[in-house]
C-alpha cells in the first residue's frame, strides 16, 4: 500500500541514538511523513566503518539490537517495501545505493567528503540539512530539509551555585584544544545520555563546543549556561549565522562574544519554535519535489 503521495519512502538510517544529531533526523523525518499521512518506514543501515580491522571487528562483535525511539513512528520496512514506488533516502555517507531502488534520494547531513568518502549514483534528487553541507557544484543547489525536534529534558532550573566548564568535541576533532577544555575539572559530554548532560548544564556555567554544527550548543543555552563555539572554521559569528541561522541567538563564537551570548539568550526557545515549524514544511516540499521528479521518469 502506498501513502498519500503515491510513494512508500525509506529512510536508511542508523540505530536511534540521542547522541546522532543526524541519525535523530533520520528517524524523525519517517515520524512526520507517517504523521503527514504518508507511508514511510526506516531500513537499518550497514555500519559505516572506519579503516581499522580491529575497529571493524568489534563493530561486528558488539553491535546492539537496532533502536527506534518508544514515541515515534518509525516502522521497520522488510522486502514488501521495496518495488518502483518506493523512494529511499540515503545520508551523504552512504556508498552507491545498496538496495537498488530507482528512485534515490540523497540527503546531506554533513558536507560529503570531510569524514568519510561519497559515491553517489546517477539521477538521486539531493537534499541538505544547512548550507554547508551541501555540493553545489555536484547538487546544482540542494533544496533544504531538516527537523529541528527540541528534546523537552532541556531546560533551566535556575541553580544558585553553578560553577566550572563543560565542553563537547563531536566533529570538532581537528581544532587545537583551548586551555579551558584541558583543565582537570572540565567536563566532557561527549557519549552521556540526555539526562545526565542536562544535570551537568545546570551545574556548569559554561559550556564550550568545538563541533560548530551540534544542537548541544543551543540547549546548553536553554539550560542557561554561557555557550560558547570554539572558533575555527569561519571569521566571525556573523559567518557561522550566515550558513547557520540556529546560532543567531544565545551563542558566543569565541569568548569574547559573550556579552552577545548572554543577551539573547532568553530568544532561543522560542527561535527553536520556530525552527520545528520550518522543517514540518520543509518535509513537505520535500514529498512534492521527490514526487514531481521522479514521476517524471
Amino acid at each position: 500500500m502506498s501513502g498519500g503521495s503515491g510513494y512508500t519512502f525509506l529512510s536508511y538510517a542508523p540505530s536511534y541514538h540521542e547522541g546522532n544529531g543526524g541519525g535523530i533526523f533520520q528517524h524523525q523525518l519517517v515520524h512526520v511523513l507517517n504523521q503527514m499521512g504518508e507511508e514511510a518506514y526506516l531500513w537499518p543501515m550497514e555500519p559505516i566503518y572506519g579503516r581499522r580491522k580491529l575497529k571493524r571487528f568489534k563493530d561486528w562483535l558488539f553491535a546492539p539490537s537496532y533502536a527506534c525511539h518508544p514515541d515515534l513512528n518509525t516502522p521497520i520496512a522488510g522486502p514488501d517495501q521495496l518495488g518502483d514506488k518506493t523512494i529511499v533516502v540515503y545520508p551523504e555517507i552512504v556508498r552507491g545505493n545498496p538496495l537498488g531502488l530507482k528512485n534515490v534520494a540523497r540527503w546531506l547531513l554533513y558536507k560529503p567528503g570531510v569524514r568519510h568518502p561519497y559515491e553517489f549514483t546517477e539521477g538521486e534528487v539531493f537534499f541538505r540539512a544547512f548550507e554547508k553541507a551541501d555540493l553545489p557544484e555536484l547538487t546544482g543547489g540542494a533544496p533544504e530539509l531538516h527537523l529541528w525536534n527540541v528534546n523537552p529534558i532541556y531546560k533551566n532550573e535556575n541553580r544558585p551555585d553553578r560553577k566550572g566548564v563543560c565542553y563537547a568535541v563531536r566533529k570538532g576533532t581537528e581544532k587545537p584544544r583551548i586551555p579551558e577544555t584541558e583543565a582537570a575539572d572540565a567536563i566532557a559530554i561527549d557519549g552521556l545520555g540526555p539526562v545526565e548532560i542536562n544535570e551537568i548544564f545546570n551545574s556548569c556555567d559554561t559550556f564550550y563546543s568545538y563541533d560548530e554544527a551540534t544542537m548541544y550548543s543551543q540547549y546548553a543555552a536553554l539550560c542557561g549556561c554561557l555557550s560558547v563555539v570554539v572558533p575555527g572554521d569561519y571569521g566571525s559569528r556573523a559567518e557561522l549565522v550566515a550558513e547557520h541561522d540556529l546560532y543567531k541567538y544565545g551563542i558566543a563564537y569565541g569568548i569574547e562574544d559573550a556579552p552577545h551570548a548572554l543577551a539573547t539568550r532568553d530568544k532561543v526557545a522560542e527561535m527553536l519554535r520556530r525552527k520545528e515549524q520550518e522543517g514540518l514544511e520543509s518535509v513537505q516540499a520535500f514529498v512534492e519535489i521527490t514526487k514531481r521528479a521522479f514521476d517524471a521518469r
